[in-house]
């Protein structure tokens, strides 16, 4: 409202009409304004001045009243006048500020002040200040809305139940859809809610969620099943309060609904993932003890001394099957990592699968042959060529037929087989072992899953092959699957492929040239290792072979050594203390008496990025404990 500055002058008594006593005017809590036919200003009530702010009215007197509005309001304005003239009344509410610049809502009613001759004589035009009232309303206003979206953003209901009336309400559209129900179904009681909806085992639970609430002034909350509209089960979560109502303190419950079936089946997945993690660490713990067992007592049966040479091979040929056992584990769990972790990179090249089932027949076989099982293999006359990892391929298949081997009993039959249609080479491998259940055979390719499996099974070992094999076969684009009928009755495992059709053959293996024979000679060899009995039992290995061994504890000493002597080969370790075998490669790379001496990894770290660090160190060779000795042989075979 553009009012004239005050001006300091005294208020003109207010005219008053026949009807209008100067008390009710002056007492009046509204803005009271006076007016002339014309709707000019002749007088304004004192409470009124107040809440417009008006320090002095006299510059106001005779102005329009119209043209203190807001330019948008006039015509509002103009039009209640008008209605008052005729004999009539107007109401309005709008926006006008006080003479101070204060915001403010109003509440207006214009009417007409009659004469003796019952000809409007004056206009009469109240306004009361709504503005606490507006903001009390936009304020819930926003605060629905605000309710509304967060109701939304969680994907709740909401409902409202009156003990008195006993109904139930629903109060967005989230709980019909919840619920499967028509916005334009009838309330329903509480006692209906849970028939029509409830299992039939929560319902008394529901039951005792709602009275105790109700009796104890407490939250309602309640987590139970309903069948929604296809039949299918269903888990819902109900959280409510008491609230007052009307007619008692704190009686109504209002709350929220949600459907929580997604979270109950995660949930569900989570402790199952998490019991056949326990049972499938406790099973390793199981495995390793296995071969610790005879490598412990062979240890024991060497301390005692004086056998015969016989005796001696055969103990050493049971602690090296045992060690070969615990490797093959340790090399399976690390597997699954990588591979799991996407770590593993295929080296593709067109491949002929018939190669690759030979490869892995001649790595299988002599478990295959110490059962005794017959194996028949059947293979196509055309080329099943892929496009393949040749090695991770043979591992797919020998971890296969190692599986049907393990779980086959003795003398029994192994089927290995290739298709080849227009799109898919599919290799299967069937057995007619113990078979498993319809539940097994659907996750048998899971990790962990092996724990679920009875004691005969997990006489196998972890069944980390078969999580193995699903996981390099999709990274080959293909699929996996496998079939039982039961107990007893064999299983069948498929892998299938995509087939190569672009018209190049599968290469040739190619085969390593035999190594030139020669006289060997006898190299100077430096072991690091802060494990005193590994570097030990590794310098006597090689010292048998004919070569001249140090060894040292720590890369300081194994420094401190360099600078006298001369070495052609230094095996160190990666866990060093104080600096670690990294570290002392680049030391001793750098160093004259080593600089071209072959450095070679001896480690338990076997992961690619270890491989990776190790080679930027300047190792030539990366070796994982325990070490193969045939390789470690053949590597110095080749620097003598």
């Amino acid at each position: 409202m553009s009012y004239l500055p005050p001006a300091s002058s005294v208020v003109p008594p207010a005219p008053t009409a026949p009807d209008i006593g100067p008390a009710m005017y002056e007492s009046s809590p509204d803005c009271v304004k006076v007016l002339d036919n014309g709707g000019n200003l002749l007088s304004m009530n004192r409470n009124g001045r107040c809440a417009m702010e008006i320090d002095d009215f006299s510059p106001l007197v005779g102005l329009p009243w119209a043209s203190l509005w807001p330019a948008e309001m006039a015509a509002t304005v103009l039009t209640a006048l008008a209605a008052a003239r005729s004999g009539g009344s107007g109401r309005f509410e709008a926006f006008c500020a006080t003479a101070k610049g204060t915001p403010k809502w109003w509440e207006v009613i214009v009417a007409p002040i009659l004469g003796a001759d019952g000809r409007t004589e004056r206009i009469l035009a109240i306004s009361r200040d709504v503005s606490g009232a507006r903001q009390a309303g936009e304020a819930l206003q926003h605060s629905a809305e605000r309710l509304e979206l967060a109701t939304e953003a969680a994907d709740l209901g909401l409902w409202t139940w009156d003990p008195v009336s006993d109904q139930v309400t629903w109060d967005n559209q989230r709980t019909y859809d919840i619920l499967g129900v028509a916005p334009s179904a009838q309330p329903v009681n509480a006692a209906r809610f849970a028939a029509d909806f409830l299992h039939p085992d929560d319902v008394e639970r529901f039951g005792q969620a709602v009275a105790a609430s109700v009796a104890g002034d407490v939250r309602f909350q309640f987590e139970g099943r309903m069948r929604d509209k296809n039949g299918a089960l269903r888990w819902i979560e109900l959280y409510g309060r008491p609230q007052d109502s009307d007619a008692q303190p704190r009686t109504t419950l209002v709350g929220t609904i949600a459907d929580i079936t997604a979270r109950k089946l995660a949930e569900d997945k989570l402790r199952d993932a998490d019991r056949r993690k326990d049972e499938f660490l406790a099973m390793l713990a199981h495995e390793l003890r296995n071969p610790l067992a005879p490598i412990g007592a062979a240890a024991e049966l060497l301390k005692l001394g004086k056998f015969d040479e016989a005796r001696v091979r055969k103990t050493s040929e049971i602690i090296s099957r045992q060690v070969s056992h615990m490797t093959h584990l340790v090399n399976d769990l690390l597997d699954v990592s990588r591979v799991t972790g996407g770590v593993v990179k295929l080296d593709t090249a067109p491949l002929d699968l018939r190669d690759i089932v030979a490869d892995a027949v001649e790595q299988s076989g002599p478990l295959i042959r110490g059962r005794g099982h017959k194996l028949c293999i059947h293979l196509p006359p055309d080329a099943g060529t892929v496009l393949g990892d040749a090695k991770r391929l043979v591992q797919i298949v020998g971890n296969l037929l190692n599986n049907a081997a393990k779980y086959t009993p003795d003398g029994g039959k192994i089927d290995l087989r290739i298709a080849i249609d227009d799109e898919r080479v599919t290799l299967s491998v069937a057995d007619n072992g113990i078979g498993m259940e319809h539940q097994l055979a659907c996750r048998v390719f899971d990790l962990f899953s092996q724990a679920e499996h009875t004691s005969d099974r997990t006489a196998g070992g972890l069944g980390l092959g078969l999580a193995l094999v699903k996981s390099l076969v999709e990274m080959h684009g293909g699929s996996v699957s496998c079939a039982s009928g039961g107990t007893g009755a064999g299983s069948t495992f498929s892998v299938s492929l995509p087939r190569l059709r672009d018209g190049r053959e599968a290469p040739l293996a190619v085969h390593a040239p035999e190594r030139l024979a020669g006289q060997a000679r006898t190299l100077d060899i430096l072991v690091v290792d802060d494990n005193v009995d590994a570097a030990a039992m590794l310098a006597m290995l090689l010292e048998a072979s004919g070569h001249r061994m140090t060894v040292e504890h720590s890369a300081r000493d194994a420094l401190a050594r360099i600078e006298t002597a001369r070495f052609d080969v230094c095996l160190l370790d990666i866990g060093l203390p104080e600096m670690d075998g990294n570290a002392l490669a680049a030391r001793l790379r750098s160093h004259p008496h080593t600089r071209n001496a072959l450095l070679v990894a001896i480690t338990g770290y076997g992961q690619e990025s270890d491989r990776q660090r190790s080679q930027a160190a300047g190792f030539d060779q990366h070796m994982v404990k325990p070490v193969d000795t045939g390789r470690l042989m053949d590597v110095l075979a080749e620097v003598a």
